[in-house]
Formats: structure tokens, C-alpha cells, sequence
């Protein structure tokens, strides 16, 4: 890795650790605080979508986002990305998806997202994702309906570099909580953007993505 490829990683960590550090100050008074007594039911729900660790369930119960990635070359010229994020909004999934589901505000509502759009009769969502640590802007098609109640929903990226990526976002009643999770898994041609940037990137995207969309849906 060259010194100038060094030297941009060292200024991109610099960026998401301020941005992590503005996010979860804005984040905290709007969190949830459960009880342990919520670990089993939590643990239950996400069973067959992911398995946090002891750590990561301890957070989320502390209202914490947890967000990861996992970003490899494979044989072939091609790149792994397994991703995964999680949170729980501190009002019923209902109430919550009110605001979730207009995709088509996303952009209003998420920086890095620049521009959205929802194509109702066809399910499709549009996506030009733009930021920092991407070499360049990224075009996102996906079909999927409005979510505005309890359930796992499947996705496909049917277009841009990304082209093949599945993934389900799962919602999921928690008491009077909602448990909101997302996962993704593509394996696909190489792309331009180095692991280590896309797996910084895609973790640190998620993490204040889920946390913002959870403040400004609150009310």
C-alpha cells in the first residue's frame, strides 16, 4: 500500500471518528435503556437473521446502533462484503416506520444519501449515495415495498456496481419497542475501492445511518 493510499486511510479514520463522536452526542438522548429482561427476547427475535455476541447484545439493549462489516478479496478478482445493523427505536414499529418508510425523503434525511426516489407501482427504490470515502458516487436500485409493519423483507440490487447484492431488513415488535435490522452479502467483480475503505464505509454509513433514522423518527 502506497504512502499516499496510507496517508488517505489515516484522514478518513480521522473523519468518521469525529463524525462517530457528533452522531452518538446527538444520538444519546434519544436512546433506549432496557433491562436485561429483554435480552432473551431480543436474542430471540434476531435468531435467525444474525447472532450478536454477549458485547453487542449488552449494547443494543443500551439503545446502542451496532453495525458491522466485513470486506475480503475473493479468488477471481472479486470482493466479499458481508454487512450488518441493528438498533431498537424507542417507540412501536408502527409509529416508527411512519417516517421509515417514505424512501423517497431519504435524501433529507441522511446525508451521504444525495439523491432518493420511489417508484410506487414497481416497489423500486433509487439511491445516489456520495461521500468522502467513496472514489466515486454510488447508483443503487432495489425493489422492495413499503415496510410499514412487522416482518422480514427481502432485496436485490438490481443495478450499479453493486448489481447481485441480496439482503433482508428485518422489523420486529419488542414489547413496545421496535427492532430494526439489515443485512446484506455480495460477492461480485472487484471493484475500485479498497477492502479496508469499503468495510470503513459501509460500518461507519450504517451506524449513523440507523441512528439518525431512528431520532428523526421518533416524533
Amino acid at each position: 500500500m502506497g504512502d499516499r493510499t496510507i496517508g488517505q486511510l489515516m484522514r478518513h479514520q480521522f473523519f468518521l471518528m469525529l463524525c462517530l463522536i457528533y452522531s452518538t452526542n446527538l444520538f444519546a438522548q434519544n436512546k433506549v435503556h432496557l433491562p436485561k429482561s429483554y435480552q432473551s427476547i431480543v436474542e430471540q427475535e434476531l435468531k435467525p437473521f444474525y447472532s450478536p455476541s454477549k458485547a453487542q447484545l449488552e449494547d443494543l439493549l443500551k439503545g446502542e446502533v451496532i453495525s458491522t462489516s466485513n470486506v475480503t478479496s475473493e479468488a477471481g478478482n472479486k470482493q466479499k462484503v458481508d454487512f450488518f445493523v441493528m438498533g431498537i427505536h424507542p417507540r412501536n414499529c408502527t409509529r416508527a416506520m411512519r417516517k421509515l418508510s417514505l424512501y423517497e425523503n431519504y435524501s433529507t434525511y441522511i446525508d451521504f444519501i444525495k439523491e432518493s426516489k420511489y417508484d410506487e407501482k414497481n416497489q423500486k427504490v433509487f439511491f445516489v449515495m456520495d461521500h468522502t470515502l467513496l472514489p466515486f458516487p454510488m447508483s443503487l436500485t432495489f425493489k422492495i415495498p413499503r415496510i410499514t409493519q412487522p416482518g422480514i423483507y427481502p432485496f436485490t440490487f438490481e443495478h450499479g456496481f453493486l448489481k447481485g447484492l441480496q439482503g433482508k431488513i428485518q422489523v420486529r415488535e419488542v414489547q413496545k419497542y421496535c427492532l430494526i435490522s439489515l443485512k446484506t452479502d455480495w460477492t461480485g467483480h472487484k471493484t475500485k475501492i479498497p477492502n479496508l475503505v469499503f468495510e470503513m464505509f459501509t460500518q461507519t454509513a450504517g451506524k449513523i445511518g440507523l441512528e439518525h433514522l431512528i431520532r428523526i423518527s421518533i416524533f
